[in-house]
């Protein structure tokens, strides 16, 4: 564990050498909330109904600003870093060394992470004052992490594609648009009909943007918070095995060498 705690603290590093580079994408995250509070904002003008799936204005505000947030959380920075690493030969460096591929990519994403985490961590624990139960909060938390170890191996499972994709670079602004679309990013998921958003409120990244926001907004009951988090470690699970799968296959098309 203290190698990847080394990793961990290394990328940590990193994230506050270059503060710059962690502002301004807070920046572009923050133009993003502006814009979907701009057009709900238009909605509920235009709307005769003060409520719009079950949402008042400030509630869906509060919605919008939470769901976003987590996209800086849940970012998609490391998928495409499998493929450079296969493509310029680089990979043969990480096989040789006393550590886990899988288990170093997770503490680098974690370390890239955690200053995001932390304020995660401090929102949900100032439910507590929001009059919250401890045990409550206490879910919050281990569905947090159970969405942690789900998203991070599903990155891990697609950055396998780098095996065989010549560029991996246009996987990022494709997963972004899934979960923009498919994590309640744009809108509430429960604002799509009936039989679609029974079959979509269960993904992944459902679990991690609309359903954990309904969560931090007290929405949810506490037996459908032990539920997601069931569902985001079944997830897991799925991920898990295809990452192992994926990648042996992917060794063997690995020549070893730069492209």
């Amino acid at each position: 564990m203290k190698k990847y705690a080394v990793v961990l603290i290394n990328h940590l590093q990193i994230q506050l050498t270059y503060k710059f580079n962690v502002i301004m994408g807070l920046f572009n995250q923050l133009l993003g909330v502006l814009v979907a509070l701009l057009t709900w904002s238009a909605i509920f003008s235009s709307s005769s109904q003060g409520i719009i799936g079950h949402f008042t204005r400030s509630q869906m505000f509060v919605y919008l600003i939470i769901v976003n947030f987590s996209a800086v959380v849940f970012g998609m920075s490391r998928v495409s870093n499998l493929g450079n690493l296969v493509h310029t030969g680089k990979l043969t460096t990480h096989l040789l060394r006393p550590y886990s591929f899988l288990g170093q990519e997770i503490a680098s994403f974690l370390g890239d992470k955690l200053l995001y985490l932390l304020l995660y961590l401090v929102a949900i624990i100032s439910t507590l004052a929001m009059g919250y139960e401890w045990y409550y909060t206490l879910a919050l938390i281990v569905l947090l992490i159970s969405n942690l170890m789900m998203f991070s191996l599903l990155i891990n499972f697609i950055a396998n594609l780098g095996f065989w994709l010549i560029q991996t670079w246009p996987l990022r602004p494709i997963l972004n648009a899934a979960y923009s679309l498919l994590g309640g990013l744009l809108f509430p998921l429960n604002l799509l009909p009936s039989p679609l958003y029974h079959i979509l409120v269960n993904n992944p990244f459902s679990l991690i943007g609309f359903q954990y926001t309904l969560a931090l907004q007290h929405r949810l009951l506490l037996a459908e918070i032990w539920r997601n988090t069931s569902l985001a470690l079944l997830w897991s699970v799925v991920f898990y095995i295809g990452y192992r799968w994926s990648f042996k296959r992917g060794l063997k098309r690995y020549e070893g060498m730069g492209a």
